[in-house]
């Protein structure tokens, strides 16, 4: 039986005017197939393996969510995921025919569990982040940003594990400052630069857990550090802030990880400058959206 696998959606820019830069636009990946970027990579990776093989994966939510997604059921899929995942996450991985089994702790837990299934079954682990096909995926967001807006002056992407800032590297390099946005609570690719080696954080913890990782990806260690690429670092204030611009003046329904570069974006405007920030998500339970967008 043949199945059809759905394709890569064209996500809109934004402008939003009136926040200090020249010009200021984002990217709404909220919009992508899964609700999240990570879509993009999991197509292409699903597209190099033969049907029949057993796929095995560890997230917290949006990789599991896009590659159950870009799936379609063609290949049977199991993706470790961490206890606390929005429910939002999990309904996108059950309705797409994935088996999500839930794991006690973080990213780094869901990994272990998920290559010890891979060893003991021959499944495939697809990486969530390092992983040469989801990045090369990846790379088409930042085509079609050119195509819809042109060259930014500077690019503020989101860094959990470092796929989408590698891919944005590799497709714009020089042309494009690129800066890296990652949570205060868990600045691992922050610290490895500094450290001139991948350093693994003692814990990673709060809201947005698509930028909870302890330890960067290999191949986006390398990339940055050989670009030379600068971490800002956004807290709480930042991130809610950031969420109810998005929403305010676009009626982008971002999850946390989703407004981390729009908040960098927003904390230091250059007039003379176009600016990019990447919404990398939005799939957040509505609990947790209403928390975090009321009036304070």
């Amino acid at each position: 039986m043949s199945v059809t696998t759905p394709g890569i959606v064209q996500t809109p820019v934004f402008d939003l005017p009136g926040h200090g830069w020249s010009r200021l636009v984002v990217k709404d990946e909220s919009q992508q197939l899964s609700g999240a970027f990570k879509f993009r990579g999991n197509h292409h990776k699903l597209q190099q393996l033969p049907l029949g093989t057993h796929v095995v994966a560890a997230s917290t939510g949006n990789h599991a969510a896009g590659l159950a997604t870009a799936n379609a059921g063609r290949l049977p899929v199991t993706v470790y995921v961490p206890s606390t995942t929005p429910r939002a996450k999990l309904d996108r991985i059950s309705a797409a025919g994935a088996e999500a089994v839930l794991v006690e702790g973080g990213y780094d837990d869901c990994e272990l569990e998920a290559r010890a299934a891979s060893a003991r079954t021959g499944a495939v682990f697809v990486h969530s982040f390092d992983d040469t096909d989801l990045i090369d995926g990846h790379r088409t967001l930042f085509r079609e940003v050119e195509r819809q807006s042109g060259l930014p002056d500077v690019a503020f992407v989101p860094v959990g594990g470092g796929g989408l800032i590698t891919a944005a590297l590799r497709e714009w390099g020089s042309r494009v400052r690129i800066v890296g946005v990652e949570y205060d609570q868990a600045p691992a690719m922050q610290r490895s630069l500094a450290a001139g080696e991948r350093i693994t954080l003692d814990s990673a913890v709060g809201m947005p857990e698509g930028l909870l990782v302890r330890r960067v990806g290999e191949i986006a260690f390398r990339t940055c550090l050989a670009h030379h690429v600068e971490i800002v670092l956004v807290g709480d204030a930042e991130l809610r802030h950031a969420m109810k611009v998005l929403w305010s003046d676009s009626a982008i329904r971002a999850e946390g990880a989703g407004a981390a570069a729009l908040a960098a974006a927003l904390m230091a405007p250059d007039a003379d400058a176009h600016a990019l920030g990447i919404v990398s998500g939005g799939n957040i339970n509505r609990s947790l959206w209403d928390e975090w967008v009321q009036p304070s």
